[in-house]
């Protein structure tokens, strides 16, 4: 047997393989196919193509071709506003989360519209969402924020007792999507420029933590002492030192009772 017809032997085999292999895929699809078939006419009714989920979505999640897939439903059990097309679905945001295995609606995408009263002593300030601005884009509502500004000669807190007033909007990118805080008036310059500069970062505090002031440090506590403890010892200093009085020494015109 030469070596040429060895080498069109395997290549042959390995064709035949290949054909083999592609044949068993078509008959396994083929009879998943049958036996679901025969599951929805054994419950009967009329059967639509749903959009379904192939894997556990999350707010925040975009809709891809990865994560869905169109399957047969039957129209008596499916959701109210299910979405029976690829087209208005992908490209768009998860804003409800979904399982894997379920039929997305219009649910799914429901976007937050509402936003809540701006509190006293603030201003309402809408802020567009960069991957760097540092929130999660599924903040809740009512959720406080201090804003930080972080440039090559270090980072400063610039901003804090701040609120979000309305969720992200639900978009297919980040580009257009916002976010409404409520911010104090004079923290609002300073927010704005950060923001067009690209250096703002919104971080979320705990909650006991949040709108607490301050404390100073050793050094400026130190420092604001040592001023108040100068003054009291330039007072105890300038104040006249009393010499207490010896009860045993009579006063000059007093006479001594005894003699007499």
């Amino acid at each position: 047997m030469s070596k040429r017809f060895r080498l069109i032997f395997a290549l042959a085999c390995s064709v035949l393989s290949m054909m083999l292999c592609a044949l068993y895929a078509d008959h396994v699809r083929g009879e998943a196919e049958r036996v679901r078939s025969e599951a929805i006419a054994r419950y009967g009714g009329e059967v639509v193509t749903l959009v379904v989920t192939s894997e556990d979505l999350e707010p925040g999640d975009i809709v891809t071709q990865a994560n869905v897939t169109t399957r047969d439903w039957l129209a008596d059990l499916a959701p109210d506003g299910a979405l029976v097309s690829l087209d208005e679905t992908l490209g768009k945001e998860i804003s409800v989360p979904a399982a894997k295995g379920v039929p997305l609606t219009k649910l799914n995408f429901r976007a937050n519209e509402t936003m809540a009263d701006v509190p006293a002593g603030h201003v309402a300030l809408t802020l567009p969402i960069t991957d760097k601005l540092g929130i999660p884009r599924n903040l809740s509502q009512g959720a406080s924020l201090e804003a930080y500004q972080v440039s090559k000669d270090g980072t400063s807190l610039i901003a804090k007792g701040m609120q979000v007033l309305s969720q992200p909007s639900a978009n297919a990118s980040l580009s257009g999507a916002q976010v409404t805080l409520a911010v104090p008036p004079d923290g609002v310059s300073a927010v704005l420029a950060a923001s067009a500069a690209g250096d703002l970062r919104l971080v979320i505090p705990a909650v006991d933590i949040a709108g607490k002031a301050s404390a100073p440090t050793a050094p400026e506590l130190s420092e604001q002492e040592e001023p108040e403890e100068k003054a009291q010892a330039a007072e105890d200093a300038a104040s006249p030192t009393e010499t207490p009085v010896n009860e045993s020494v009579a006063a000059p015109n007093q006479k001594d009772d005894t003699h007499e």
